[in-house]
């Protein structure tokens, strides 16, 4: 074998192997990360040419200026050879980046559209009952066939307030949808908040001989749009006065604790619902859900998004819900960040 042949099948065997070993890491790292593979695979072609050559290089016993030369010419091509690799590895991570993008937003306007979808059908089904409702008894009043016309009357108030309700709910989950709201945050003492939703409850309560309790609590500075929140934990109560039978008792209380994060202000609320099974605490927050059977009779009257517009409103505000089993029935907790005053 020729000389120039040795040098040839040295130089293609070392970088064959170190192609081979490099090509193995390059796989690798793809499956974790297709980005990072194109940083990887650039530099293992200028590992493999580099050792081939270099290898090469000592064992023709080169002089010794020679084998600098050789030296500095492959150290003057690796970096530009991995500046390549780098910019190469930018692009594609920037494609990666823009492809999750468009998916992710993609995902989101199905969602919206299936949700806009379920919105339809809960407001064509929710509100044909008591529209109905208020038709027969308008016109058994016009008919003169009635033998309580006031009882009529106070049912038709009855169901239009409770669509008035259900088109406030559906109008809030829309504008929750489309991002359309913006935050107007102050400090509020979240006490007092809590109190004061609990004071305006306190009519429903009473009509549904429910307990309304609401413990004395030290002051709880956050920074909320105080109206938002109010709305979202009035949900949370006037659900919970709903589930709750006749003579349970419905406990809100105002706080704070320490959080993964930091300290975080909380709001949470106990009823005596019985509790809920695993697959309701699982659903208990998604649109159009009203359990597997209504505690009371009224339980079911909503369009049921209270709880899905109290998630998006507190998650809006950096905060979490965790809805639990708890003594005679279940606990919802609000949290958000706690002002740096507290």
């Amino acid at each position: 074998m020729t000389p120039e042949l040795e040098a040839i099948v040295l130089s293609a065997g070392t970088a064959g192997v170190v192609g081979a070993l490099g090509a193995w890491a390059t796989v690798r790292v793809a499956r974790r990360s297709l980005a990072t593979a194109t940083l990887v695979g650039p530099a293992v072609v200028v590992a493999s040419i580099a050792a081939g050559v270099l290898v090469t290089a000592q064992a023709m016993f080169l002089s010794s200026h020679d084998l600098t030369l050789v030296w500095l010419l492959v150290a003057a091509a690796v970096p530009v050879a991995l500046a390549c690799g780098f910019f190469l590895y930018r692009a594609v991570r920037a494609i990666d980046r823009r492809t999750a993008e468009a998916a992710a937003q993609r995902e989101r306007e199905q969602a919206l559209a299936a949700s806009r979808r379920e919105m339809v059908t809960w407001a064509s089904h929710d509100l044909r009952s008591p529209l109905a409702g208020i038709r027969a008894m308008a016109e058994a009043l016009e008919d003169g066939v009635v033998q309580d016309p006031d009882a009529y009357h106070r049912r038709i108030r009855h169901e239009s307030d409770r669509m008035a309700r259900m088109v406030d709910d559906l109008l809030e989950m829309s504008l929750l949808q489309h991002g359309e709201q913006l935050l107007r945050r102050r400090p509020v003492d979240l006490s007092e908040l809590a109190r004061d939703v609990a004071q305006g409850q306190v009519p429903v309560a009473e009509r549904l001989g429910v307990r309304l309790d609401l413990p004395v609590a030290d002051p709880v500075r956050a920074e909320v749009d105080p109206s938002r929140l109010e709305r979202a934990v009035a949900n949370v109560v006037r659900n919970a006065l709903l589930a709750t039978p006749r003579g349970g008792l419905v406990t809100v209380r105002a706080g704070r604790q320490a959080d993964a994060g930091g300290q975080v202000a909380f709001v949470e609320v106990d009823d005596a619902c019985g509790g809920l099974s695993p697959e309701d605490l699982q659903r208990a927050f998604d649109p159009g859900w009203r359990g597997s059977a209504p505690r009371t009779p009224e339980a079911g009257a909503g369009a049921g998004v209270g709880l899905t517009i109290t998630r998006a409103v507190v998650e809006e505000h950096g905060g979490t819900v965790r809805l639990t089993n708890h003594g005679a029935g279940c606990r919802l907790r609000l949290c958000v960040p706690l002002t740096p005053a507290g």
